[in-house]
């Protein structure tokens, strides 16, 4: 039950919720920051694919043809700040098709495993001090989506854009 509830809302989240916040955000507006400090659109997303890749390489350990470069931790990690330079970020196009990959490796990890597998100790010694097992791990991905996906549609708000209607 687990593994089909976490799959459907993964994928969920990935073809309809996202495109639904970003459908109408221009590339010259993916770091607008309409209030002082908000986090925008380009730095949301290269965040939640931070954590995902991480996700999917250091914990899952599936490959992937996305890659990361060796500041992307300084400019979307914990502790960054978004800055309005457009130049400093990637486009839209990017992030989504990182987000797809490393969603499709995580839902296909999952249908792999069993539920013995998914509450086997994170492998990652970095990320198993706070989510301790890959289930655990797993869904923290989903509900860091998920809390950033409101920072999304606050964004939107305050950038004038109409709801998303999801």
């Amino acid at each position: 039950m687990f593994k089909d509830s976490f799959s459907l809302l993964l994928e969920r989240h990935q073809q309809k919720m996202l495109p639904a916040l970003l459908a109408d955000i221009h590339e010259d507006q993916l770091s607008f920051q309409p209030v002082a400090g908000i986090n925008h659109p380009a730095w949301i997303l290269g965040h939640l694919l931070a954590l995902e890749w991480k996700i999917a390489r250091g914990v899952l350990g599936r490959p992937l043809h996305i890659v990361l470069d060796a500041g992307w931790r300084e400019v979307y990690g914990i502790g960054s700040a978004p800055k309005s330079d457009r130049r400093i970020y990637k486009s839209k196009e990017f992030y989504m098709n990182g987000l797809a990959e490393t969603a499709g490796q995580i839902r296909a990890f999952i249908g792999e495993k069993s539920d013995a597998d998914l509450d086997a100790p994170n492998p990652d010694p970095e990320m198993g001090r706070f989510f301790p097992t890959i289930a655990i791990t797993l869904v923290a991905a989903v509900t860091h989506r998920a809390y950033h996906s409101g920072q999304l549609a606050t964004w939107r708000k305050a950038a004038g854009l109409p709801h998303a209607g999801m």
